[in-house]
């Protein structure tokens, strides 16, 4: 039986579109093109970038011929509408790690654009859905680990993300720098105006729980430097006292009387210090699931490559990972003609 390659287009070339086109071209997929904002000034000469075209964001998706776009450019709903939109009307999949897409239809200010992005790709018959960390490790692994577990009281779930590894991605330069004074004052304390990390990670494993949300909470709180950190890479500079990074906390009340917290760290850490990612179940029994040397930058593409079949095997619409296939490894994702 004949095997042809799948056809991708890679949207965002920042470090971790870089990578996944590497890791594309790995799993026997072929990359016709690759998106950036701005041209000049900058290096395409890495070996993976060889044969693929470099386009600018008015360069139409038709001309490739291809099947399925990775989104790798944005975090935000409103930074995702317009390239998605355009790609389903070209008649491609599209599979994204925008952080606000993880579950597109909890009530808030941006559940109009999740319905409109819904609308649009049931009426072309292409998938749009949001993978990543958030698919693998705040997902399919405590479900997994819920499983053996007979009573829930409380649920945590805690990631620390290495700003440092994600380029001027993880920038948040205003937040860094600041006494805990500073942090304060100025609202660094109060949640954004877009949706929290765990605050939309948490709610499809919520939901496979079986258990309705009552009360939601979040805030951030400021983690402050023991030392001086002088080889940061950042804005400001970050001294001891002073904060180098912050944690968003977002709490569920469920019902019969279970908490879910998650715990979202993004810090520049400290020399000898690796990123984690733990849950820890207080209840029967009381245990906890910690994967050390957490590498965010190769972790994020690696799950969205692994999830470029199941996107274009789904169901049309704007999806959750709940309605794809369980996650898993593919050691290709070249298809079977016909």
């Amino acid at each position: 039986m004949s095997l042809r390659p799948i056809r991708a287009i890679v949207y965002g070339l920042g470090s971790v579109g870089r990578v996944t086109v590497r890791y594309l071209q790995e799993k026997n997929v072929e990359v016709v093109a690759a998106y950036v904002r701005t041209i000049e000034g900058k290096d395409f000469s890495a070996p993976e970038l060889s044969g693929v075209e470099i386009c600018q964001p008015h360069v139409p998706f038709e001309k490739f011929g291809a099947d399925i776009v990775l989104m790798t450019h944005c975090s935000h709903l409103a930074d995702l509408y317009e390239p998605a939109v355009r790609a389903a009307k070209a008649g491609l999949d599209v599979v994204t790690i925008a952080e606000d897409a993880f579950e597109p239809f909890y009530i808030d200010h941006e559940t109009p654009v999740a319905r409109e992005l819904d609308a649009i790709f049931r009426a072309n018959g292409k998938t749009l859905v949001s993978v990543g960390v958030q698919d693998t490790f705040w997902y399919a692994q405590p479900l997994s680990f819920l499983a053996s577990v007979q009573r829930v009281d409380r649920l945590i779930g805690k990631n620390i993300c290495d700003l440092g590894a994600f380029g001027s991605v993880g920038g948040h330069g205003d937040q860094i720098g600041l006494t805990k004074d500073e942090f304060y004052a100025g609202g660094h304390d109060k949640p954004s105006g877009h949706r929290g990390i765990f605050e939309v990670a948490l709610r499809p494993l919520v939901r496979a729980m079986g258990l309705g949300i009552k009360s939601t909470k979040v805030d951030n709180e400021p983690i402050l430097a023991e030392r001086d950190m002088p080889h940061a890479r950042t804005e400001r500079p970050i001294k001891a006292g002073t904060t180098c990074g912050f944690m968003e906390r977002v709490v569920f009340e469920l019902e019969d009387g279970v908490t879910a917290e998650g715990q979202f760290i993004m810090q520049h850490l400290p020399e000898g210090a690796t990123a984690f990612n733990e849950w820890i179940v207080e209840g029967v029994p009381n245990m906890n699931m910690r994967t050390d040397n957490f590498l965010g930058d190769v972790i994020t593409p690696a799950s969205l490559v692994n999830r470029v079949r199941d996107t274009m095997d789904a169901e049309p619409g704007f999806l959750s990972v709940d309605q794809l296939k369980p996650a898993r490894y593919f050691p290709t994702l070249a298809r079977c003609n016909g």
